[in-house]
């Protein structure tokens, strides 16, 4: 039938052994049609449903054509199955559309389609060829918890308003998400990608879940943006994730992660976001130090995988830069106390054993120290006639042959050639310091 109005309720309670076409038609009244099976050709392609359609429990043996449909009321195709495939592109659903523990053996596009209210696609299985969702929108809650994924899922250009729910779920042959846009929170909660993943372009306007989940595949964030909360707490990326020119407003986390191979170069961070890396697994991890120095929240075992990364990957400036502001941080925790103590000394002298520059400093200001008591007391034998910047020059003069070689023959006055002695000691100890951080620095 073609251009056809159905006045009344459509009620379909025996299998049907024939085809049926409703096309370019109105019905006006309910359909239901639970439990029942098409063993023909369904086509119900650019009709209207004003009222409920139950198909709940049907099997659709052969091809079902709901292209350019619009359901109106409730729709439910709860537990049906369709061997041949379904397809439902650029249909519209008013109301809430029930797709659970629904089979789709050969494939399923709901191309271009929208969902007014809450979508459920939970326990779904999807097979055969592709499952197409390219360019739907969900305008409230989008429920795909625990289906199954077989054939190649595609959400490229998908808009999800509300709640986006794919805790759980499996995509064994490949996911698309490119492009997408998830308006609220979304929930990948222990789903598994078991090859590759694509969420380039995407936008995550809320908080972002992937706690748990596991990428076997080469996974791609890259150009994406997370505008809410992401985390991949005890995730598994098993394979390369590029999250490149990747933008984070607030924190990611990747707190016992394990990262195979993670590329974050060009990555932006918010102002007050944070990077958690907390017992992470970090075999190989790239992205420039000074991109994650202020946001890589304090952690003694994250800060270690960093160096050990950065020392693998042949960065040793940056294994360095990533130590240092470690150990400065680690200082700045502890009590005073010994312990606190020998730490500044560590930075003063030696920036930690990093910056051996810091040990020449503090050369500099020990012989300017000791000049200073020297012009003061006049503590050089013939100091007496000397005055201004004369005297000044003779102490600084003196004080720096104290500190380099040895204030033995020095003509120190009464107890000032202790302190040349100390001078002494203290330059020969730094001088040593700086020589060993150096050679320790070109062989790193």
């Amino acid at each position: 039938m073609d251009g056809v109005s159905v006045m009344g309720d459509l009620e379909l309670n025996k299998s049907q052994y024939y085809p049926i076409k409703i096309i370019n038609s109105v019905i006006e009244g309910n359909i239901s049609c639970n439990g029942i099976t098409f063993f023909e050709n369904i086509n119900f392609e650019n009709t209207t449903f004003e009222r409920s359609a139950l198909f709940n429990g049907t099997n659709f043996m052969k091809e079902a054509n709901f292209n350019n449909s619009r359901f109106s009321g409730n729709v439910s195709f709860n537990m049906s199955r369709f061997p041949e495939g379904g397809t439902f592109d650029y249909a519209f659903f008013g109301n809430r559309a029930d797709f659970g523990n629904v089979w789709f053996d050969k494939f399923a596009t709901f191309y271009n389609a929208t969902f007014s209210q809450n979508a459920p696609f939970y326990l779904s299985q999807f097979n055969g060829a592709y499952a197409n969702f390219e360019f739907t929108h969900f305008l409230k809650d989008a429920d795909f918890t625990g289906s199954s994924f077989n054939t190649y899922g595609s959400f490229e250009g998908t808009v999800v308003d509300g709640y986006a729910d794919l805790h759980a779920t499996l995509f064994d042959n490949g996911a698309n998400f490119y492009s997408s846009s998830f308006l609220g929170p979304a929930n990948f909660e222990r789903s598994y990608f078991s090859m590759d993943s694509i969420f380039s372009d995407a936008s995550f306007r809320k908080e972002a879940n992937f706690v748990d989940a596991k990428f076997s595949g080469p996974t791609y964030f890259d150009s994406s943006r997370f505008e809410g909360d992401v985390s991949f707490d005890n995730a598994q990326f098993l394979s390369s994730a590029d999250f490149r020119g990747a933008a984070f407003d607030e924190d990611l986390s990747l707190n016992s992660t394990k990262i195979t191979k993670m590329d974050l170069e060009g990555a932006v961070f918010g102002e007050g976001s944070k990077l958690f890396l907390a017992k992470a697994d970090i075999n190989r991890l790239m992205v420039p130090w000074e991109a994650i120095e202020n946001v890589l929240s304090y952690d003694t075992s994250a800060f270690l995988s960093m160096v050990k990364n950065y020392k693998d990957l042949g960065q040793s400036s940056d294994a360095n830069d990533c130590y240092y502001v470690y150990r400065h941080l680690n200082q700045m925790h502890k009590e005073i106390g010994a312990s606190k103590f020998l730490d500044v000394v560590a930075w003063l002298s030696c920036g930690y054993g990093v910056r051996p520059h810091y040990a020449l400093y503090c050369g500099a200001f020990i012989i300017l120290l000791f000049s200073i008591a020297l012009f003061l007391g006049r503590g050089v034998h013939g100091f007496e006639d000397l005055h201004g910047w004369h005297l000044a020059v003779a102490s600084l003069y003196y004080s720096t042959i104290a500190f380099t070689a040895n204030s033995k023959g020095l003509p120190f006055n009464g107890h000032y050639k202790y302190l040349g002695i100390a001078e002494g000691i203290i330059g020969w100890l730094l001088m040593a310091l700086f020589l060993v951080t150096l050679g320790r620095l070109m062989i790193g």
